[in-house]
């Protein structure tokens, strides 16, 4: 029994491994951060243009309703179709084909065809007490918020 004895003095208590560390992570983890990291820099660099354009369009409403001559409203549409279309060419159009590439652009067929000379005549002359500004800013406005979706 002595033997017996000796080699149950000689046991020790169980002990378990240490606990694995949170560092490194698995190789799980580094898949799924650097596909993480992949969706965000995509998402941004779609997202881009659209923040860019809600941007716009927040400072052209901005400015559309700050405007008090027909002047200034035609002015915001020019800055809003050199913007939004840069390929139209639209600095240099006037009369009946500034009306057509602003129809030509808008979901709402004949938004400006009772306000054309409104938008043609008014901006070159003094203002009148007639002159209808408020509904060619909601012409304008309509125009905006559609063509810079």
């Amino acid at each position: 029994m002595s033997g017996e004895a000796g080699l149950l003095a000689q046991l020790r208590d169980l002990h378990l491994p240490a606990e694995p560390g949170a560092w490194p992570p698995a190789p799980g983890w580094w898949i799924a951060a650097l596909l993480l990291l992949a969706l965000a820099a995509l998402a941004l660099w779609r997202g881009r243009p659209l923040w860019r354009r809600l941007r716009l369009r927040r400072r052209l409403l901005g400015a559309l309703e700050a405007s008090g001559s027909a002047a200034e409203i035609s002015q915001v549409l020019r800055l809003a179709a050199l913007e939004r279309f840069p390929e139209a060419g639209a600095a240099g159009l006037h009369g009946a084909r500034w009306i057509a590439f602003l129809e030509s652009r808008d979901r709402s067929p004949e938004r400006f065809a009772r306000l054309a000379r409104a938008l043609t005549e008014m901006p070159y002359r003094a203002p009148r007490a007639g002159d209808d500004v408020e509904a060619l800013r909601r012409a304008a406005r309509g125009w905006l918020q559609q063509a810079l979706r």
